[in-house]
C-alpha cells in the first residue's frame, strides 16, 4: 500500500466516525450533503450555522472536515483550532486536527494532537482512530518503536487491512523479522497481489534465513522467500528488482540454475546492474565454477567499487582457490571501505555462503 493509498484508508476510518452524535435542525442539510459528498454545498450550509451561532464547536468541526475533503488542509487546521478553542474537552477535535496535520505532512503535530485526545476518551472506537493515526505518523518520522506500540494497541481493538501492512512495515524496519510475518500474511488474505505485502515478505524470509544457523531451516527459509518472489515477480513482470529477488532467494535455496537463469535475464536488460554481477558471480561459486565467478565479481568491483560485499565475496574465492596474498588483499580493501576498531583476522575458513 502507498503512502497516499494508507492516508485514503485512514481518512475514510476517521469520516466514519464522524456523524455518530445527533445534529442540530439546522446543520441537518449539511450533514446530508457531507454524507452524499456534495462538500462545498455542506460548507456552505455550515458556514451559515458557525456564521449565526458562532459559539457552535460542533458547526466549525463539521466545517473543518469538509474543508479537508476539499484538499483545503490550512482552513480545516482553522476550524478545528476554532472548534478545540470553544471546547478544548473534545477528544474527536483533537482527532480531526491531527487528521488535518497528517494531510499537511506536518507529522510531529499531528502526533501532538493525537495524543491529547487519548488523553480524553475512553472510547474504543476513537482510541482506535486516534492510535491508528499516531502510529501512521510516527512511522513517516521512522520513529518505528513507538509506532509499532501504537499499531499494535490500535489492533487489539479493530484490525484492520491497512494498519496490519503498516505494523509489518514497521516491524520489518526494527529488524523483528519474523515478527513482521504475521500482519503481513493477514494482509495477503485480503490483498493476494499486494507488490508492497509480496515484496516485504519476500525480503523476511531472506533476512531469517541469512541469520539461520539450522541449514534445513535455512534452506526452508529461503524456499518461502522464494515463493513470495515469484508471486511478487508475477504480479511485476517488468520490475527488475522484482526479478532479481527471485534470484537471490532461488540461490539461497539452492536452485542454482534457476539462479543464474534469473541474474542473467536481469543483466540482459540492465548490463550495469551491480547487485545482479555480484549474485551471479555468488552462484557460480556456490557450483564451484571458480573462472566465471571470479569475472563476475570482479565485474561487478569495477561496477560497484565501494560495494563492501563483493570485496567479501571475492576473497572467500581467493581464500577457496588457495590464493592467500589475493584473498588478504581483498579483505583489505573491505576495512578500507568500512574501518572496524578491531583489525579484521585473516579467515581460517570459508564463510557460510549466503547470498545478500
Amino acid at each position: 500500500m502507498t503512502p497516499a493509498g494508507a492516508r485514503a484508508a485512514l481518512a475514510l476510518a476517521l469520516i466514519a466516525g464522524v456523524f455518530t452524535f445527533p445534529a442540530r435542525a439546522d446543520e441537518q442539510d449539511a450533514v446530508s450533503a457531507i454524507k452524499a459528498g456534495r462538500f462545498l454545498e455542506a460548507a456552505a450550509e455550515l458556514q451559515a450555522v458557525v456564521d449565526q451561532s458562532p459559539g457552535y464547536a460542533d458547526g466549525y468541526f463539521l466545517l473543518g472536515h469538509c474543508m479537508l475533503k476539499m484538499g483545503r488542509t490550512r482552513e480545516a487546521e482553522f476550524q478545528f483550532r476554532r472548534a478545540l478553542r470553544l471546547d478544548p474537552a473534545q477528544a474527536v477535535y483533537y482527532d480531526g486536527l491531527a487528521l488535518a496535520m497528517a494531510a499537511s505532512g506536518d507529522w510531529p503535530s499531528a502526533i501532538r494532537a493525537a495524543s491529547e485526545g487519548l488523553t480524553r476518551t475512553d472510547d474504543p472506537r476513537l482510541r482506535y482512530e486516534l492510535l491508528a493515526l499516531r502510529g501512521y505518523a510516527l512511522s513517516s518520522l521512522r520513529r518505528w518503536n513507538d509506532a509499532i506500540h501504537d499499531l499494535e494497541a490500535a489492533q487489539r481493538i479493530r484490525s484492520e487491512y491497512w494498519l496490519l501492512v503498516f505494523l509489518g512495515k514497521a516491524r520489518f524496519a526494527t529488524g523483528a523479522y519474523a515478527e513482521a510475518v504475521a500482519p503481513l500474511r493477514q494482509a495477503l488474505l485480503v490483498a493476494p497481489d499486494d507488490p508492497v505485502v509480496l515484496r516485504l515478505l519476500a525480503e523476511c524470509f531472506l533476512r531469517l534465513a541469512a541469520a539461520e544457523p539450522d541449514a534445513v531451516r535455512k534452506r526452508f527459509a529461503y524456499t518461502q522467500s522464494l515463493g513470495y518472489a515469484l508471486r511478487l515477480a508475477s504480479v511485476n513482470p517488468h520490475d527488475l528488482d522484482a526479478v532479481h529477488l527471485v534470484g537471490r532467494a532461488a540461490l539461497g535455496a539452492g536452485r542454482l540454475d534457476q539462479a543464474e537463469n534469473v541474474f542473467r535475464h536481469v543483466l540482459s536488460v540492465n548490463p550495469r546492474q551491480c547487485y545482479a554481477l555480484a549474485n551471479l558471480g555468488r552462484t557460480y561459486m556456490a557450483a564451484a565454477r571458480w573462472v566465471e565467478a571470479e569475472a563476475y565479481l570482479r565485474n561487478a568491483c569495477a561496477c560497484a567499487p565501494r560495494m563492501t560485499a563483493v570485496w567479501e565475496s571475492l576473497g572467500e574465492l581467493y581464500f577457496e582457490l588457495g590464493k592467500p596474498q589475493e584473498a588478504a588483499a581483498a579483505f583489505r580493501r573491505v576495512e578500507e571501505i568500512e574501518p572496524t576498531e578491531a583489525a579484521r583476522e585473516f579467515p581460517t575458513a570459508i564463510p557460510v555462503f549466503q547470498p545478500r
